[in-house]
């Protein structure tokens, strides 16, 4: 195989030359252009046939003590990526990162600090008082997607949370347009299962720790990561606590969330995150809701939004989440300093979400979050003997905001090919590569068409309005359509289908012709 990529590549330079002396020859230009095609092609499918490269650093080999694994960070990502390694037979460490993890940048952290996670592992936490606890309070959405559903359900973490009446599954939901244009419709019935449902994080993610740990990770506290060095000789990370105690391991996996201080000082990490969100509970009983999650996208704040979403007991989760569009860092028409202001209009100006909430909801104080969105700032998610995964790979969906289910998916991926380095003896970028093509193929392949949406969604509010009435016009079966594809059930993609792109077409003419011919009413309009 290697041969005959020698000569592909031989033949491609070739052509090249060709086409460069004889500018005019189409046939050498377009020889040129098939070839590379199927030189690109060939390599795909080659790399992704092509078992990993072997080398002297078998399980045998390891010294007494250390770990095939660290992982630093105890969100989804880790937690996931703990167990799948555990139930491969790895043994894997997990040592905390210090500091406060996801927390933000708008009066965001009121509760412990996050110190870790694990990969067949141990887990870290500290909370103020000196408190070790597995679990932290994350302020997101707390969607849980159906590709993380079916991970829950594969490590029998989904049973425990519905068991402990602490997941509620979404049957009514929908959105409102830029314009006002609403849906709410049961989107279930017509795909069978419930497109997401609502968990909190604290107890998202005690349940997928305590479930590693049962899996064979090796679960501690108090261990507050200052740095970590790699020798290279010896293929070893060394991993420092604060008090100065050391782990050491084959790999190094940074799963430390989406400001990732461990990524970043390693030099992986070159920018802080650009998104940001917040989160509000509202108490059961104190509010006028009556659908399970609808997103809500006012003109001025796009192409972010704001949701809410309904957890066991009535209770309610307001979020905002503002989504960077361009290279200048922005959000739109707004900034993440906007986030508190937009946030407090919302409760009692806008005219959907205020009246969602009542005239007396009982909510809490707001708390935000970072995000790191399509792998903003992170270059590439691996190297020789590393792996980063999660928020602090920037594994969040640039259109959504949604992060859970592409961390978990990102790290089975991760376990998966932390296993087959084991077995084969290498952690050399080569293999540790395998990774990344591995979450480019389940969901990264979707960031750019996120992004790309995003920025119309920015530009033209009125395809979110055209959308809106078509799913008015058809009802649950194209509600159902924008469930999966805003779940990852279905690729963005799916919106280029000639029958779904033609609908669309003729959805956008109408609302041009009702909005700038005919004058249709504007119902979204912040209160004075």
């Amino acid at each position: 195989m290697a041969a005959a990529l020698d000569k592909l590549k031989g033949a491609v330079s070739d052509l090249a030359e060709k086409a460069q002396t004889d500018k005019g020859t189409v046939a050498a230009i377009a020889g040129t252009a098939v070839a590379v095609g199927a030189g690109a092609l060939l390599y795909r499918r080659y790399a992704r046939n092509a078992g990993p490269t072997a080398g002297a650093l078998t399980p045998d080999t390891l010294p007494a003590g250390a770990y095939d694994a660290v992982i630093v960070g105890a969100g989804p990502s880790g937690s996931v990526c703990a167990n799948y390694a555990a139930q491969g037979g790895a043994k894997v460490a997990l040592r905390g990162e210090g500091g406060r993890g996801v927390c933000g940048t708008v009066d965001a952290c009121s509760g412990g600090e996050e110190l870790g996670a694990a990969v067949g592992a141990v887990w870290l936490w500290r909370e103020p008082q000196g408190l070790p606890r597995v679990g932290w309070d994350k302020y997101c959405g707390d969607a849980v997607c159906t590709p993380a559903i079916r991970i829950l359900e594969d490590l029998g973490v989904m049973k425990e949370l519905v068991d402990a009446n602490e997941a509620h599954f979404a049957d009514a939901g929908g959105f409102v347009s830029p314009m006002g244009i609403s849906y709410v419709g049961a989107s279930k019935e017509k795909l069978g299962e419930a497109a997401c449902c609502a968990v909190k994080r604290i107890n998202l993610d005690n349940k997928v720790a305590k479930a590693a740990k049962r899996a064979g990770a090796d679960l501690k506290e108090g261990f507050e990561v200052a740095g970590a060095t790699f020798d290279a000789a010896a293929g070893l990370w060394t991993v420092t606590s604060a008090s100065g105690a050391t782990v050491k391991g084959r790999v190094l996996i940074c799963a430390d969330g989406a400001t990732s201080g461990l990524a970043t000082k390693l030099g992986y990490c070159t920018e802080a995150p650009r998104g940001v969100c917040s989160r509000a509970f509202v108490e059961g009983g104190t509010h006028n809701t009556n659908f399970d999650g609808v997103c809500f996208y006012p003109k001025w704040s796009l192409p972010g939004y704001a949701a809410i979403f309904r957890h066991p007991n009535d209770e309610l989760n307001f979020c905002y989440y503002l989504i960077p569009t361009g290279g200048d860092g922005s959000c739109g028409d707004v900034k993440e300093s906007d986030l508190a202001r937009l946030h407090n209009d919302a409760l009692t100006k806008d005219p959907f979400i205020s009246a969602a909430l009542g005239p007396n909801p009982k909510i809490e104080r707001m708390r935000a979050a970072s995000l790191r969105l399509g792998s903003q700032g992170v270059a590439r998610s691996y190297d020789d003997h590393l792996l980063i995964i999660g928020d602090a790979a920037g594994h969040i969906d640039p259109l959504t905001g949604e992060g859970i289910h592409t961390a978990m998916m990102g790290g089975k991926a991760a376990a998966e090919t932390l296993l087959e380095m084991r077995a084969a003896g290498c952690f050399t970028a080569a293999n540790t590569a395998r990774y990344e093509r591995r979450w480019k193929e389940a969901y990264g392949h979707d960031f750019p068409w996120s992004t790309a949406f995003a920025g119309l969604i920015y530009r033209y509010p009125i395809i979110m309005d055209a959308m809106a009435s078509e799913v008015k016009r058809q009802g649950d079966k194209m509600m159902s359509r924008w469930a999966e594809i805003m779940t990852n059930m279905k690729p963005k993609t799916y919106f280029l289908r000639p029958d779904v792109a033609a609908q669309m077409g003729f959805a956008v003419l109408r609302e041009v012709v009702e909005q700038k011919l005919l004058g249709k009413e504007d119902k979204y309009k912040l209160a004075a």
